[in-house]
Formats: C-alpha cells, structure tokens, sequence
C-alpha cells in the first residue's frame, strides 16, 4: 500500500474512534418549557414530564413540585425549576439577573431597560 492510502485509512480509523467515545457518552441535559405531565404507566410507578418535544422520567418529588408551563432543567444530576410559569423564579433560588444589575441603585424598575 502506499503512504497516502495507510495515512487515509490511519486518519478513517481515528474518527471513528473519536466519534464513538464523544457521541452518547455522559448524561443529557435538557433545559425547556414542561408541556405535558405522564404518571404512573404501565404497572411501575414512572412519572414523566414532556420537556418540548422530549420525554423524560423523572423523581416522584420532582413530578408533583412541577406545573406545567414551567422551565426546568436537568444538568446530568438533578432536575431543578428554573423559571416558574408566571415568569417568577422559585424561592430559595438566585435569579438570573441579580436584582442589583437588574435595578441598578437611583433607578425604579420601570427605567431599567429591558433586554
């Protein structure tokens, strides 16, 4: 064989290597709005939530703290409520804009630009 075609086959060989190791390996993360609510199917106890377009079984606890409308993510650990379906963040979580950049001090929230 000649240099060029034992090159080309070498460099084939590595990225498809390099594909099976990076693609489907670790936890999804899933970030978006619930859409539907699913609980108990079949004759196991499994709560799922529809996430966009995506279902995804997720704690009891979780289930039943959820509404939809909803933003929530998964990060690969933990399911959390990002956003509340009325737009608010949930207590005991730090907004995403700190109220201090959001307002910044000599400003009412009704001249503080929206982005």
């Amino acid at each position: 064989m000649s240099v060029r075609l034992t090159a080309l086959i070498f460099v084939l060989a590595l990225s498809v290597f390099a594909a099976d190791i990076t693609i489907g390996c670790g936890q999804p993360y899933v970030y978006g709005p619930v859409v539907q609510k699913y609980a108990r199917t079949g004759e196991n106890d499994v709560w799922r939530l529809q996430v966009g377009s995506e279902i995804w079984s997720v704690p009891e606890d979780f289930y039943y703290k959820v509404s939809l409308g909803d933003t929530v993510k998964f990060d690969g650990k933990t399911w959390s409520i990002v956003m509340l379906a009325n737009g608010t963040v949930p207590p005991g979580q730090v907004p995403a804009v700190p109220p201090s950049i959001a307002n910044p001090p000599g400003t009412t929230p009704s001249q503080t630009p929206r982005y």
